[in-house]
């Protein structure tokens, strides 16, 4: 497949597990943030695993109704790993209008992965960043996402397994990041 080729294809039609197992962090689409103390009066079993606990909770529920088979567990889990292992274009396609790898031009914050992306990066690195001061629409980097999708996907849905070729970043430092990439 040529490069030509490669950016007309779409997310959805690689990804197909992925793309439908995120669909409750993407904006309106999902159940949105929400504090401990709610969520533990709510689900006074369950665990809370940040503010995205409720995205996080209706993904498993969707897991577990559609895909918990040995094979698209196995499939899952490839997606995962190739994802990974594939280069920036990939992610840009995740979050665009197109949803065509390659395709630069973010989706709306409203309905984009960016609010969540941007949530588990303030969590992960709470002791250098605050709660809610990054701005989703200006600062949004595709390393946010990368760290999303392996906390919110990837430890979930893999517990104590190691997710090959990707380490997390140490520092939440938005100056490290190389945002020529996004543009």
């Amino acid at each position: 497949m040529g490069l030509a080729d490669k950016m007309q294809e779409q997310f959805s039609k690689r990804y197909r597990l992925i793309r439908s197992l995120l669909k409750p962090l993407r904006g309106e689409w999902g159940p949105g943030i929400c504090d401990e103390e709610s969520f533990n009066k709510k689900h006074p079993a369950k665990p809370y695993l940040g503010e995205l606990s409720l995205c996080i909770l209706e993904m498993q529920d969707m897991y577990q109704q559609f895909y918990d088979n040995k094979d698209d567990k196995q499939n899952l889990r490839n997606e995962l790993i190739n994802i990974f292992d594939a280069d920036d274009a990939h992610w840009h396609g995740m979050c665009s209008n197109s949803e065509l790898l390659g395709d630069k031009e973010l989706e709306d914050c409203e309905y984009g992965f960016q609010p969540s992306a941007v949530s588990v990066w303030e969590e992960t690195f709470s002791d250098e960043i605050e709660l809610n001061s990054i701005d989703s629409e200006e600062e949004f980097h595709i390393e946010m996402l990368k760290l999303m999708v392996k906390r919110v996907m990837w430890d979930v849905l893999f517990p104590g397994e190691t997710l090959p070729g990707y380490s997390e970043p140490t520092s939440g430092d938005l100056s490290l990041l190389d945002y020529s990439i996004m543009e």
